[in-house]
């Protein structure tokens, strides 16, 4: 979990201020290198408003590209609309799908937010889910 601690203080902020700045954000993503930097990853093919799905496949695409670099751990951030199972309530949310090279599963961490009436970003207590791994196979 240590590699995915390290993604989440690199790439949160960032994806915060964002949110904070647009009330919403196009995926993205930050990987530990071979050398155990931390670098972002991004796409881009000419759409200035592409589909939220397909900008994750092509990044899962260059992630799966970065591994055969020696990429050892990977993060991809996204906006979500999903069911709180802590309120039972449909809500926003930032979703991070972490892999990293030594772990036999992959998470999706899910962070609920919310905007006050005077724009102030909130967000509320966060879960995880265990999934199949799709990066490090």
């Amino acid at each position: 979990m240590e590699d995915f601690e390290r993604l989440l203080d690199a790439t949160f902020p960032f994806v915060k201020d964002l949110l904070k700045k647009h009330g919403e954000f196009f995926p993205l993503s930050s990987v530990i290198d071979r050398n155990n930097s931390i670098a972002q990853v991004g796409t881009y093919d000419g759409n200035e408003q592409p589909k939220s799905d397909k900008v994750i496949e092509d990044l899962k695409t260059g992630l799966r590209e970065g591994v055969k670099n020696g990429d050892k751990a990977i993060a991809i951030f996204y906006d979500v609309k999903v069911i709180d199972p802590n309120t039972n309530q449909k809500t926003d949310a930032v979703a991070i799908f972490v892999e990293n090279k030594k772990d036999t599963k992959a998470y999706k961490l899910y962070y609920p937010y919310t905007f006050t009436k005077d724009s102030v970003l909130i967000f509320a207590e966060s879960w995880r889910n265990e999934i199949e791994k799709e990066i490090f196979k």
